[in-house]
């Protein structure tokens, strides 16, 4: 069984709503974000086939469409990295609360949904996740 962390403000006892597994990982992100073009990099906190979670300096507005160039790992030892052109969009965006910040550190933490993903790119997300999981003697 996989651990799953639990999201601010929301209470232990809720049921899961996820409907696909993540995975925890560090993956560098290069984002742009529309309507203004504004580049960005980012590194993920998790990762799925549907979206991911990442942290950053600046607060972005939740609805906001991103181009997204995702360094994505081929195996678990990160030895082989492809990269993946997706389409997100911000779904939420939450300020970290500053003692669990160092100082430098990110302000904000949120969550962005694949909006566009070829099915292939999707896959090798899937496939690293697989193998991930298998490596920690987990499922998805």
């Amino acid at each position: 069984m996989v651990k799953r962390e639990h999201v601010k403000g929301r209470y232990s006892r809720q049921q899961e709503r996820r409907k696909f597994s993540r995975i925890e990982d560090n993956i560098f992100i290069f984002c742009k974000l529309k309507p203004d073009y504004r580049v960005i990099e980012w590194i993920t906190k998790d990762i799925s086939e549907m979206g991911l979670r990442f942290e950053s300096d600046k607060f972005i507005l939740p609805s906001t469409f991103i181009e997204m160039e995702i360094y994505q790992p081929l195996d678990y030892l990160k030895s082989r990295i492809v990269s993946i052109y997706a389409l997100a969009n911000v779904v939420w965006v939450k300020e970290i609360k500053k003692r669990r910040r160092y100082k430098g550190s990110n302000r904000y933490i949120g969550g962005v949904k694949f909006t566009k993903i070829s099915k292939q790119d999707r896959g090798i997300i899937v496939n690293y996740m697989k193998e991930k999981f298998k490596k920690r003697g987990c499922s998805p």
